[in-house]
């Protein structure tokens, strides 16, 4: 973790002590600060630039829910994408040629309940958008390579 990412953890346990207005607008400060963080990390630490199917196949990724979770992940490193919806995801499934959940939404809704993903407060074209969290890039960070 970033000293940058550590000084970011404090502030936003100190902006759970604020009222509600001033809660609310710091916290969607630090929100872009994090996409900003992010996104540069992402930028510096593409390696190699490998296609969402090899990537799938590097990690394993078998089930549609590792492959969503796989897919953000590989959104936010190769392609330094932090923001993301159904859409972005389907794409994704299309440009690797794989058979496509029955219902993204549910697939990426019960990630984001094993804390996967985080919702984001802005949509995006009008679509629920989310950003992958510590724990998922944690999670497909820890799969092996094969």
């Amino acid at each position: 973790m970033s000293d940058l990412q550590i000084k970011l953890d404090e502030l936003k346990s100190k902006i759970e002590k604020l009222n509600e207005p001033e809660k609310y607008i710091i916290s969607s400060i630090v929100e872009i600060l994090e996409s900003l963080i992010v996104g540069h990390y992402a930028r510096t630490e593409i390696a190699e630039k490998i296609t969402p199917l090899e990537f799938i196949k590097r990690k394993k990724l078998e089930s549609h829910s590792n492959r969503v979770v796989g897919l953000a992940y590989y959104l936010l490193k190769y392609n330094g994408v932090d923001s993301f919806t159904v859409k972005d995801i389907e794409r994704m499934y299309e440009e690797a040629r794989l058979i496509p959940p029955k219902n993204f939404s549910d697939t990426i809704s019960k990630a984001s309940k094993k804390g996967y993903f985080i919702e984001c407060k802005e949509k995006i074209d009008g679509l629920k958008a989310w950003k992958i969290s510590k724990d998922g890039i944690e999670y497909i960070e820890s799969l092996p390579e094969g």
